[in-house]
């Protein structure tokens, strides 16, 4: 791994990731690095261990590194699309995952304005007005700014190279995920591995939260469930 660092980061950035990954190892040798929130890419890597050099579409990518569920498949040769409606974070992906391509957009099922609510913790920027007050109460509100949204559909008409196919989807939105998951053409593009953010429930009341609904009546199948993530394999390339 130590190669494709240099090869695919600033050379800053690798160094600190090398040594970083060298303490590690060393002090513990059977631990798994993790770059995700809560361990999304090991369960990725997991499903999707057949899978070599694959393609994703990271929205909500946030930071290029830094609670990212696609940076360490970035390592290992995959590469994708990254959509963030701050263009500080996009800003960050263009310098520091060159092989990727970032895209600064607000993604949603129809194309309109919004508000876009941000916060000094941009892991917690939402378009969703409940979401806001809700993480006022635990982080440190910043701004408000007013965005035309975009389909997922309409980004990767444009976008994504011709004739690939997307091995996996993550969505991160802060309340929006649903939104999201509705803007994309599942006739046309067919993400093999769906993960996305499912606030409210658990697998007690899973069958009735919206999301799932949704994706099963397209043919996704939920092969597991982790935190607040639900991981959804489209049966139709099983």
């Amino acid at each position: 791994m130590y190669s494709a660092i240099f090869k695919l980061l600033p050379l800053f950035d690798a160094i600190r990731l090398s040594i970083l990954l060298f303490v590690r190892r060393y002090f513990f040798k059977f631990g798994k690095v993790i770059f995700s929130q809560t361990g999304e890419d090991i369960i990725i890597q997991w499903i999707l261990k057949d899978i070599q050099n694959g393609f994703y579409l990271d929205v909500g990518c946030h930071h290029p590194y830094k609670i990212s569920n696609t940076f360490q498949l970035y390592l290992k040769g995959w590469r994708g699309i990254a959509i963030d409606a701050n263009p500080a974070l996009i800003a960050k992906w263009k310098r520091k995952r060159k092989n990727d391509i970032p895209i600064m957009a607000a993604i949603s099922d129809e194309e309109k304005e919004v508000t876009f609510y941000e916060f000094k913790e941009s892991e917690a920027n939402t378009m969703d007005e409940g979401m806001m007050r809700e993480w006022k109460q635990k982080f440190n509100y910043r701004s408000e700014r007013k965005l035309t949204t975009q389909t997922l559909t309409t980004v990767l008409d444009t976008h994504l190279p011709k004739g690939q196919k997307i091995d996996l989807m993550t969505v991160d939105v802060e309340g929006n995920d649903f939104n999201v998951i509705k803007s994309i053409d599942l006739v046309v593009y067919r993400p093999k591995l769906i993960v996305v953010e499912i606030h409210g429930t658990d697998l007690s009341n899973i069958q009735q939260n919206e999301i799932y609904k949704y994706l099963i009546s397209n043919n996704y199948n939920l092969v597991s469930f982790a935190t607040m993530n639900g991981y959804f394999i489209d049966t139709t390339q099983a």
